[in-house]
C-alpha cells in the first residue's frame, strides 16, 4: 500500500474519531443539561431529569474526567462547551460538592459562634433499628443512645422514631433524661394506644418548645411538624421533615440481588414495578415539597428546616423547599456529603437548611452506621 492510500485512510480515521468524539461530547452536554432541569421541572410533567438528578454526583465526576481528557488531546471546541455547561451548573454543582477553602476563615471569623450557638441535629432513626437491619452483632438501639449522648446536641429532629421497646422505659424517656432535654414534641400521642401511635416524629429540645403544627399533604399524610423554640428569648420556627419513600419492598430487594438470575420477562417486570414506585414517590414529593413551601413563607420566624427529602439537591423536591434558605452544608461543609447508602451508590437527602437571618456553621456528617441514614448536624445563631 502506498504512502498516498495510507495517508488518506488515516485522514478518514480522524474524521470518524472527530465526528464520534462531536456526539459523545453533544450527549454529555445535553445529559448534564436536563439534569439541571430537575431543579425546576415538577415530576408530574416528567421524570426524567429527576432520574438524572438523583445521579448528578456520578454525572459530574464523568464531566470532570472528559473534560480533563478534552484539554489533553486540545480539543477547543468541546472544551469550551464543556466548560460552559459546567459553569452554567455552578449552583447545583456547589449544592453537591463544597471545595471552597473561605468555610475554613469564615470559621474563624466567627469563632464566637460557640458562645451563643446552639447545635441541631437531625437523624432518620429507621425506628432505632427495631428489626436488625443492619444486621448488627451488638445492640444498635444502645449505639444510638451513646452516639447521643457523646454528641449531645441541644436540640434533635428524629425521623421515623420508635418509642416503644420491651424495656419499662421506652426510648422516649430514655433520651429525654440522657440529653437533659425538658421539652419533648411528637407527631403522636403516646397514650392514644387504640391505634398505632408508637413511631413518627419527635423533636427534643434544652430549649423551650411551644405552637406545634402538623405539616400535611393534599392526601391528609403527615409529612412533619412544626414548633416554636425560644432561644435567648428570640423565636425559631423548627420544621421536622420527612417526605415521601419510596418504599421498596423485600419483594424488589430481592429482585435486585438475583438480577442475574432473572429472564427477559422477569427483569422487564421488576423493573417496570420498581420505577412505577419511584414514579409515584417523585410526584408526591414535589407536591409535599409545594405545602413545605408555603408554610416556610408563611412563617413569622426565622425558619430552620430538618429532615429526610428522600431527594437530592439537584431535583424539584430540594429546590421547592429551599427556595431562599441557606443550605448549612454549602455555608460550611466540604467535600462530597452523604447521609444514604444504597448498596455501592450514595446520596445526599437529609438536610439542615436556615433563614438568611440564621447563621449556621460547622456542619457535620456522622459517618457511624446506625441507620441506613448518617445523622448531620450544626451549629446555629442568629445574626
Amino acid at each position: 500500500m502506498d504512502s498516498n492510500k495510507i495517508t488518506i485512510l488515516k485522514n478518514k480515521g480522524l474524521n470518524i474519531a472527530r465526528k464520534i468524539q462531536k456526539y459523545i461530547t453533544l450527549l454529555i452536554v445535553l445529559t448534564t443539561i436536563f439534569a439541571y432541569l430537575a431543579r425546576h421541572i415538577n415530576p408530574d410533567t416528567t421524570n426524567i431529569p429527576q432520574y438524572l438528578g438523583m445521579f448528578f454526583p456520578y454525572l459530574l465526576f464523568v464531566d470532570i474526567i472528559y473534560t480533563i481528557l478534552l484539554i489533553c488531546f486540545k480539543q477547543k471546541l468541546s472544551l469550551i462547551m464543556m466548560i460552559i455547561t459546567i459553569l452554567v451548573g455552578l449552583r447545583p454543582i456547589m449544592s453537591t460538592i463544597q471545595i471552597n477553602p473561605v468555610h475554613f476563615a469564615d470559621d474563624t471569623k466567627y469563632s464566637d459562634i460557640e458562645d451563643s450557638s446552639i447545635n441541631i441535629m437531625t437523624f432518620n432513626v429507621r425506628l432505632l433499628d427495631k428489626y436488625n437491619w443492619i444486621k448488627s452483632k451488638s445492640d444498635t438501639r444502645q449505639k444510638i443512645f451513646e452516639f447521643l449522648k457523646y454528641e449531645s446536641p441541644d436540640i434533635v429532629c428524629f425521623q421515623e422514631f420508635y418509642a416503644r421497646y420491651s424495656d419499662s422505659i421506652n426510648n422516649e424517656t430514655i433520651i429525654q433524661n440522657m440529653l437533659d432535654t425538658k421539652y419533648v414534641v411528637r407527631d403522636y400521642d403516646p397514650d392514644e394506644k387504640w391505634i398505632h401511635t408508637d413511631k413518627g416524629y419527635l423533636i427534643f429540645s434544652k430549649y423551650k418548645l411551644s405552637n406545634k403544627r402538623y405539616i400535611v399533604d393534599s392526601a391528609n399524610n403527615i409529612n412533619g411538624i412544626t414548633v416554636d423554640a425560644d432561644v435567648y428569648g428570640k423565636t425559631i420556627r423548627i420544621f421536622n421533615i420527612h417526605l415521601k419513600s419510596i418504599r421498596l419492598g423485600y419483594d424488589d430487594y430481592n429482585f435486585i440481588d438475583s438480577l442475574n438470575n432473572k429472564n427477559n420477562k422477569e427483569q422487564f417486570s421488576g423493573f417496570q414495578n420498581i420505577f412505577r414506585k419511584v414514579d409515584n414517590a417523585y410526584s408526591e414529593r414535589a407536591n409535599q415539597s409545594i405545602v413545605i413551601d408555603s408554610m416556610i413563607k408563611a412563617s413569622p420566624y426565622p425558619v430552620v428546616v430538618c429532615g429526610d427529602f428522600n431527594d437530592p439537591p439537584v431535583s424539584y423536591t430540594y429546590n421547592t423547599v429551599k427556595g431562599d434558605l441557606d443550605d448549612a452544608f454549602c455555608e460550611s461543609g466540604f467535600g462530597f456529603c452523604t447521609t444514604m447508602k444504597l448498596k455501592c451508590f450514595r446520596f445526599r437527602i437529609d438536610y439542615i437548611l436556615h433563614s438568611k437571618e440564621i447563621l449556621s456553621r460547622g456542619f457535620k456528617t456522622h459517618t457511624e452506621h446506625l441507620s441506613d441514614h448518617f445523622a448531620v448536624s450544626c451549629n446555629i445563631k442568629l445574626k
